[in-house]
This record gives structure tokens, C-alpha cells and sequence, in this order.
């Protein structure tokens, strides 16, 4: 990657104004391959020792049988334009726009890969993969904000608007064959966001509240791992408080709903079924294999899953001015489903954080504990395909301590 900014700052008698201009290009070389045809979730009993059943060939270890393997490159031609425009009288715009025209070629080694796979459903010798496929594509980025600010900063209003091109690449920027023959390897995302933020109390008490709606690329061009088509709506808070010398808080909510498109769209989405999806067969007939198929977006309205909707946050640090400090932190977080199915619900739980500090010129002295009222809770793991499936704990009550040197 190379890119070249030129920057210059023109002061008229009513208004600052800051340009910039710059010119890059990227090249991405990429070879990416997926071993998940025969993931091990479900597959072994982990409270038991490994034995001779757990052993399975990694698609790495011979070479062969990757259920996706993509080998190509694309190169970025850019060219972007800025411009912070401040007035007297407390009103300024960012503005910017960028234009990217970028080639890209992508390919799969057909006797590589593993046929009938999670990907390529067809029997030996293959037939159904996508081989290979180019394409010239471009597109246009811009941005513009603006806000106004009213006593002295005490009540600044702001409204934020903005598109983004985006390249629909995966874990490893690969772009995968199947995106460049149909057209979705690249897209646009879109925000609008409108708050207020100010100083008041001599600038010792900052807040800032916002409320904003994204659309993030078109349906039908999403990676389900790392660029999901997602339409999210949301509100955030933050109230950050200097009460005195010694004594700071911070409080903070978040409230945000997240509507998958690609589900919304198809109603229903591939997941795998866990035992809470089947009520009326054992689990134990479940475990040892996994079970897929697409389930309805009925319980889940199409919303993400595993993201909590509403989650609020205390925090206080007091400095005794001799060394010491003292911080503690509570945050509560709302109940989810863990899976689309919604046959999972992860709790809602309270986390009482408390730490102590002691500092010198040269050293730090520090103990901390995290979840001091033992509170048990979770975490969806990989809600779009395995949340109805497993979940992972959180930590139960425990303690850091850390010594620091500084020279």
C-alpha cells in the first residue's frame, strides 16, 4: 500500500479551512482456504480424556480436501478529497468524498477441494465449485457532518451523514470466487446520525448523546463470517464527570437493535440445530454428529442474536492525591437469545467491578477484582450458525494482581 497526503490549512477572517488531498493504490495478493466441512462442535465428550475416536485429518496436514480454498489478488486505485471548514460563529462541515476503482480476480484450485462439502454439495469429481472469475468494479464514498456550536460549547448539535464502498472480502481478505462472478464482491454501506454534545459546569462535566441508523451492504452480497447485511438502529449516552481534583465518573448506555437482512429478506436462515431446538428427542441422540438446517426467523424477527439491547455502565476513580487510587465499575446488561431460533436465552446479569492502585515515580502497585458478586453469565459463540448450539461462560469471581516498573 502507498498513499500520499497533501494537506493545507488556509485562515480567512471568518472561517479556518483545512484541505486535504490524497492519491494511493493497495494490492492485496491472498490465499485463504476453510477446513469446516467436519468441524468438531458436538463431536466428543470434553469431559473425558482424548482417545484414537477424536483424531481427524486436518485439510492442512495432506494438503487436500478444504471445504473452500481461494487464491487471487485485486489492486485499489484511489483518490480521495477532505475539506474541515470551522466559521466564527460556531458552524463547521466535514466534508469528503473518495472514489476507488479496483480490479480483482479470484480462483479455486478444484482438486483441492473436498466434494460433497458444507460448500460444494456435488459428489466426486466435482462439477459444482466455482472455479474462477474477474471483474473491473467501482465506486463512491462521501461524507458529510455538520454542527454548530452554542455557548461556548456548552450545546453542539451534529448531523452526520455518510456512504461507503466496501470490498466483501473474508477472514483472510480473500474475495471469494463466487462474489466476483455475480457482482457482490463489492457494495456500499450507508449512516445517518444525528446527537448533541457539549461542556458544561466550567468544562467538568462532558456529555455527548446520539442516536443513529446503518445499513451495512446489500443482502445478497454478505460474508457471513467477517461483512454481514445488517440494518442497525441504536441510541448511545456518555456523561463523563470531574467532580473534584480526586473523584471522577463516567456513566454510559447503549441501546441497539440489529436486523439481519439477508434473513429478513429469505425468512429463515442456515444454522445448526441444538438440543433446546428439539425438545422431544433426547440430547444424547443429538451429540456425536451435528445437525444443520434453516430455521425460521419467526422467533427472532430477523434480529441478531446474541447482542444484547440495552446495556448501562457506572464507573467512579477516586485519586486520595498520595498515591492512591481506588476504582470501581457496575455494569448491567440486558437478557438475549443466543441463536436465532431463540430456543437459547442467554441471562441478563449485573458485573460489581473494584480495584485498588498504588503509584510512584517508578512503580505501579495494582490488585483488582473482576465480577465480585460471583455473578454467572455467558456469551453467544458465533450466534449467526452455532448460538442455539453452545454458549461459552464468562469468568466467576477473581483477582489481578500486577506490579509495574517504569524507566
Amino acid at each position: 500500500e502507498d498513499k500520499l497526503v497533501i494537506s493545507k490549512e488556509f485562515v480567512m477572517e471568518n472561517m479556518t479551512a483545512t484541505v486535504q488531498i490524497s492519491p494511493s493504490i493497495r494490492h492485496t495478493d491472498f490465499e485463504h482456504a476453510d477446513d469446516y466441512t467436519n468441524e468438531y462442535f458436538d463431536r466428543r465428550d470434553l469431559t473425558k480424556a482424548s482417545t484414537a475416536l477424536d483424531k481427524r485429518v486436518l485439510a492442512t496436514s495432506i494438503d487436500d480436501d478444504y471445504t473452500e480454498y481461494y487464491i487471487g489478488e485485486y489492486t485499489d486505485l484511489g483518490f480521495a478529497l477532505m475539506g474541515d471548514f470551522t466559521w466564527n460563529n460556531g458552524f463547521s462541515a466535514l466534508l469528503g468524498v473518495r472514489y476507488d476503482t479496483i480490479d480483482v480476480e479470484s480462483r479455486q484450485p478444484s482438486d483441492k477441494l473436498l466434494f460433497a462439502s458444507s460448500n460444494n454439495f456435488c459428489p466426486p469429481p466435482g462439477g459444482c465449485e466455482d472455479v474462477e472469475a474477474d471483474d473491473d468494479v467501482d465506486g463512491v464514498s462521501w461524507t458529510a457532518s455538520i454542527s454548530y456550536d452554542f455557548a461556548d460549547g456548552q450545546f453542539i448539535p451534529y448531523f452526520t451523514a455518510s456512504e461507503q464502498a466496501t470490498m466483501i472480502v473474508g477472514q483472510g481478505a480473500e474475495a471469494t470466487v463466487g462474489n466476483v462472478a455475480d457482482g457482490g464482491v463489492f457494495d456500499e454501506s450507508e449512516l445517518l446520525e444525528f446527537g448533541v454534545k457539549g461542556s458544561l459546569l466550567d468544562n467538568s462535566l462532558y456529555y455527548a448523546i446520539s442516536v443513529y441508523e446503518q445499513e451495512r451492504t446489500d443482502f445478497s452480497a454478505q460474508s457471513i463470517v467477517t461483512n454481514q447485511a445488517t440494518e442497525t438502529e441504536g441510541a448511545e449516552v456518555e456523561v463523563r464527570w470531574v467532580v473534584n481534583e480526586n473523584l471522577l465518573l463516567t456513566f454510559g448506555y447503549s441501546k441497539i437493535e440489529v436486523t439481519n437482512l439477508n434473513t429478513e429478506e429469505a425468512g429463515n436462515r442456515f444454522s445448526f440445530i441444538g438440543c433446546d431446538d428439539l425438545p422431544n428427542i433426547p440430547c444424547h441422540l443429538l451429540y456425536g454428529g451435528t445437525l444443520g438446517g434453516f430455521v425460521a426467523n419467526t422467533a427472532s424477527d430477523s434480529k441478531r442474536a446474541g447482542m444484547p439491547e440495552n446495556i448501562f455502565s457506572l464507573t467512579g476513580t477516586y485519586d486520595f492525591g498520595n498515591g492512591w487510587a481506588v476504582t470501581g465499575s457496575v455494569i448491567d446488561v440486558d437478557s438475549v437469545d443466543s441463536g436465532y431460533s431463540g430456543a437459547v436465552e442467554l441471562p441478563e446479569y449485573t458485573l460489581v467491578n473494584l480495584g485498588f492502585s498504588y503509584e510512584t515515580e517508578n512503580w505501579l502497585f495494582s490488585v483488582s477484582g473482576k465480577n465480585l458478586t460471583d455473578e454467572e453469565y455467558f456469551r453467544s459463540n458465533f450466534p449467526n450458525l452455532f448460538g442455539g448450539v453452545i454458549v461459552l461462560p464468562e469468568l466467576p469471581r477473581h483477582y489481578n494482581a500486577r506490579v509495574q516498573y517504569k524507566f
